[in-house]
């Protein structure tokens, strides 16, 4: 089922739920990101590789979005930005709209690049504990991740209610505080078992995440081959049952109301 503009309030939307390169990249799901409906003011968080495709086949029109937001540089998070930047512009038509990044997204072999970035009303740099305050929503990078990049996630408070996306990233103990009181906790869960090596949260420590953030909600997303191996529902059925927390493991195209933490059963 395709949203329109009316519907998409209030909503977010998973364009993507594919994890690293083998996963992102290897087709095994779509890789778009997150899009958030909130009210007035339509945001695109992390548009990998076919964000503006999938978007588009879910009836959203790259034109509506008003503020794209960048984690980090990786492609599967950043690959299709300079199509949704032109896109949100009407091909440069019309400055219009804000771009969130760190720094080394914009400078040094940039991502995002100048031609698309002249077109967009605001440009900022995300550093950690900044504060940007929107007409519908406040927007807060709590603390820099670890993740060979420079990368953060972000927190929204949005009609009362605190959702926080929780990037790539090794696990260390001061995500706790950071995100602490979220009541929707979207956490980047790569891998099923943890890997030292490897600078992604493993499914054992989102659980621990979880049971010590205590969200309403809580979404796991953006799986690697060993998640998507493990059945990703499966896993996050038994999250919940060790930590009494509601979670989920997303899927593509799937539609969660915002004002009720419910799935809308819709693809």
């Amino acid at each position: 089922m395709k949203l329109d503009r009316n519907s998409l309030v209030d909503k977010l939307v998973f364009l993507g739920t594919a994890g690293a390169r083998y996963a992102a990249f290897g087709f095994l799901r779509q890789a778009g990101g997150l899009y958030f409906g909130f009210e007035g003011l339509f945001t695109h968080v992390d548009p990998g590789p076919g964000a503006f495709v999938h978007a588009h086949r879910k009836g959203i029109e790259p034109y509506w979005t008003e503020v794209v937001i960048l984690s980090h540089r990786h492609l599967d998070h950043c690959a299709d930005v300079n199509h949704v930047l032109e896109s949100m512009t009407l091909g440069g038509k019309k400055k219009r709209g804000a771009l969130l990044c760190p720094s080394d997204a914009i400078n040094q072999d940039p991502v995002v690049l100048e031609f698309t970035r002249k077109n967009v009303k605001e440009v900022d740099v995300i550093e950690e504990g900044k504060n940007f305050d929107f007409s519908s929503y406040r927007l807060s990078f709590p603390i820099r991740h670890r993740h060979g990049v420079e990368t953060y996630g972000v927190r929204f408070s949005y009609k009362g209610v605190e959702i926080s996306y929780v990037a790539d990233t090794a696990f260390f103990e001061a995500l706790i505080g950071a995100y602490e009181g979220s009541d929707l906790l979207i956490l980047n869960t790569t891998m099923l078992k943890r890997n030292p090596k490897i600078d992604h949260l493993s499914a054992e420590e989102s659980e621990i995440l979880i049971a010590q953030i205590r969200p309403k909600l809580a979404i796991l997303t953006h799986f690697g081959r060993t998640m998507l191996s493990a059945k990703p529902w499966e896993v996050a059925l038994k999250i919940s049952e060790r930590t009494g927390v509601k979670t989920i493991a997303a899927y593509d195209n799937m539609v969660v109301d915002l004002k009720s933490l419910e799935v809308v059963r819709q693809r």
